[in-house]
């Protein structure tokens, strides 16, 4: 960890008011394949939205639709779809050379006042990071991981040939990043690799289709910027996978939830 400006602040810098949208560039660095990950066209389209629908509240819920490959000079279209007393909702688009790539719906509202407290999301038992190895450098590595530190609690691989379709794994940014830390953990969220992909025997592509996150706190925080992120499928057929996704800080603390389609080829 180093005192230079992140890769996320600095892609973060080119996301700019242009007219009644926003520009952006998402360089090669944050690349996997033909597309952008996930994770950063997810995050762009959050910085877009609240450059452009300045809010106090904290983001609660997002929906994400990856339609088609996005990546280089990009343009982020948004919209106002409902504001309340209670609630903003926004849509919020990705376009970039290659055509429409991302869409968002974003909703921000705040914490509210109830009598029910209830938390049956607790962190599963997993080793200290700090002695957790490193998922090594690789030639297939994708490009975009190595803006973060992962170290998987099954070893310092990916496993694959498992019977057990599930990823565990401490993450945090390889720089630390500045920025407003729902866009830092909307950019972290989809790190890890699909968790179908521990069942495959043979390996093939993936793609992600969509992205449901539910945010569990207003104010994400975290010890060492480590944070426990989880993926676990229970249903792969038919070339189509879903799967659950967490995330614990470091104090056990449930901070994100979520879901995704997986389209499989393999």
């Amino acid at each position: 960890m180093d005192n230079r400006m992140s890769a996320l602040d600095l892609l973060l810098a080119s996301v700019e008011v242009d007219g009644d949208g926003a520009r952006a560039h998402i360089d090669e660095g944050w690349m996997q394949g033909r597309t952008a990950y996930g994770g950063i066209s997810s995050a762009v389209a959050l910085a877009a939205t609240m450059k452009l629908h300045p809010t106090e509240t904290p983001l609660r819920y997002a929906q994400i639709s990856f339609v088609g490959p996005v990546g280089g000079d990009c343009r982020i279209a948004t919209r106002e779809l409902r504001r309340s007393k209670s609630s903003l909702f926004i849509d919020a688009g990705v376009s970039s050379e290659q055509g429409f790539g991302t869409a968002a719906v974003f909703a921000f509202s705040p914490d509210r006042k109830s009598h029910v407290d209830h938390d049956r999301l607790a962190m599963p038992d997993a080793p200290d990071p700090d002695s957790l190895e490193p998922v090594p450098d690789h030639r297939v590595r994708p490009p975009f991981t190595r803006h973060f530190d992962m170290r998987p609690t099954s070893g310092p691989r990916f496993d694959w040939k498992s019977d057990v379709g599930e990823y565990l794994t401490w993450v945090r940014f390889a720089q630390e990043p500045a920025c407003h830390p729902m866009i830092a953990l909307l950019a972290m969220g989809d790190a890890l690799p699909p968790a179908a992909m521990a069942l495959f025997r043979e390996f093939g592509p993936i793609s992600s289709m969509n992205w449901t996150v539910n945010m569990l706190t207003g104010a994400p925080q975290t010890e060492d910027g480590w944070w426990l992120l989880s993926a676990k499928t229970s249903y792969a057929r038919a070339g189509f996978s879903v799967q659950d996704m967490m995330i614990w800080n470091r104090a056990g603390e449930p901070v994100m939830s979520g879901s995704q389609g997986i389209a499989i080829y393999a």
